[in-house]
């Protein structure tokens, strides 16, 4: 099932180039709908990109913004937001055999071509943040603004926060100007939500911890083991274990005779989420398995279910993007979607299957606003400098107010959005569900989100 899905999504992706208008309805924000006003002057084209993992172990998972990314491209071209300017559409995959799945050194490779191009005035992605980390210094000394859809590393924006927390010290990243922001909260909302749920939803106070050596894992479990003893829990056990290991067997020994009440995983299914809730079923330990959204997709469900307890994913949970299905703002765009990709093989064809599905979408429409707003100011003329051009767009983007699928989206002076919360999820009948969204105050308050 994997390797067919992998397939479909390479061949798909390699079939992407420049993207001409579909001719898709408008949906909610203002790239899509507004028209190219004062524009009509304007002739060239733009290229826009997106570096997404696409194929391997995280196919469930890149494709999914990447044609939001995408349906946002092509709406833009068939209203003319651009007004006679074209917008070009590259999908560049930060997989690769060797990682079966995203990988910083084919990040960092991608980001340094789309650099070179001077053509390319801003990405869509990474999607992880151990691919953040690579991508971001190079995108920096080239000036190229970033947006990620997904990232939530703290320490891939925020001064101050130890870099033992979270591996990265955060200075290092930005050779150049800070080109990079994202549209999804940080790990530092994340790591205490999930601390709330397994302390006073899950009323455990002993938890067993996994993560998975990389970036976002390994911060996710640190940021977890703090909350989670500040709630006065207690953390009996800690494996950190690297992303290939697909046997756990013997860690869930110790989680079983060390009196855990919860296991936590940080990190992502493609690097084992799924297959220790798996061998949690083989050892017969009935406990309830939490992680962060890099647990939360379909490759999980089918890694759980692959022992002999063929439902062993039924009711573990995972926080991850905050479900917007139910925001009166989404309905337009996963109407769009429906359309536009209608013809895709499932699950790709219901961006419903993936929470950061409208998060591409959006990020790539707050790029094309702040585009659309260099050109207006440039007389409706494309800059001729590359380097201008790009830097102009990085200074639009810190002002964006932007309303989309996702709601109201702004930036601080970080580059971090200035939304919080994350939404819990749960396995049941077969498929994530959502539970209740999770918001914190300034006061480190966790509460659930009206």
């Amino acid at each position: 099932m994997r390797r067919s899905a992998a397939l479909f999504s390479f061949t798909a992706i390699s079939a992407i180039g420049v993207v001409s208008a579909c001719g898709t309805s408008s949906t909610n924000g203002g790239n899509s709908s507004s028209g190219g006003g004062g524009l009509s002057s304007c002739s060239g084209t733009i290229t826009v990109a997106t570096d997404l993992p696409l194929t391997g172990g995280d196919s469930t998972d890149g494709p999914f913004p990447m044609y939001g990314a995408k349906l946002a491209v092509d709406q833009a071209n068939a209203n003319k937001v651009l007004g006679g300017c074209t917008l070009a559409f590259i999908s560049k995959d930060d997989s690769s055999v060797a990682k079966n799945g995203h990988d910083p050194a084919q990040g960092a490779a991608n980001i340094t071509a789309l650099a070179a191009n001077q053509s390319v005035v801003g990405v869509v992605g990474p999607f992880n943040s151990s691919v953040a980390e690579a991508e971001i210094p190079v995108a920096s000394q080239n000036h190229l603004p970033l947006i990620s859809p997904s990232n939530t590393n703290p320490c891939l924006t925020v001064q101050g926060v130890p870099a033992s927390t979270c591996g990265i010290t955060t200075s290092s990243l930005y050779p150049g100007p800070h080109t990079y922001f994202r549209v999804i909260a940080t790990d530092i909302d994340q790591g205490e939500i999930d601390a709330y749920v397994a302390a006073k939803v899950l009323n455990a106070t002993k938890a067993y911890v996994f993560d998975d050596q990389e970036a976002y894992g390994a911060g996710l479990a640190t940021l977890f083991i703090n909350h989670f003893q500040s709630d006065g829990g207690t953390i009996v056990g800690h494996a950190s274990l690297p992303g290939s290991t697909t046997d756990f067997s013997t860690q869930i020994s110790d989680a079983q005779s060390s009196g855990a009440q919860v296991i936590f995983f940080g990190g992502t299914s493609g690097n084992g989420c799924g297959l220790v809730r798996r061998d949690e079923g083989k050892a017969g330990l009935n406990l309830p398995l939490l992680g962060g959204d890099g647990c939360q997709d379909k490759k999980f469900i089918t890694d759980a279910n692959s022992g002999s307890n063929t439902s062993e994913a039924e009711g573990a949970q995972a926080t991850s993007a905050p479900d917007v299905t139910k925001l009166s703002s989404s309905a337009s765009f996963y109407s769009a979607y429906s359309q536009a990709y209608s013809s895709l093989p499932a699950p790709y064809n219901n961006g419903q299957n993936e929470p950061y599905t409208p998060y591409g979408y959006d990020a790539m429409n707050i790029l094309i606003q702040a585009i659309k707003a260099v050109l207006l100011q440039n007389n409706g003329t494309i800059p001729s400098s590359t380097q201008t051009f790009r830097d102009d767009i990085t200074a639009q983007l810190r002002n964006t107010s932007y309303d989309g699928a996702i709601g109201h989206t702004g930036f601080d002076t970080n580059g971090d959005t200035t939304n919080t919360g994350f939404t819990l999820y749960k396995v049941s009948g077969g498929t994530w569900t959502s539970v209740n969204t999770y918001q914190v105050d300034t006061s480190g308050n966790v509460s659930v989100k009206s």
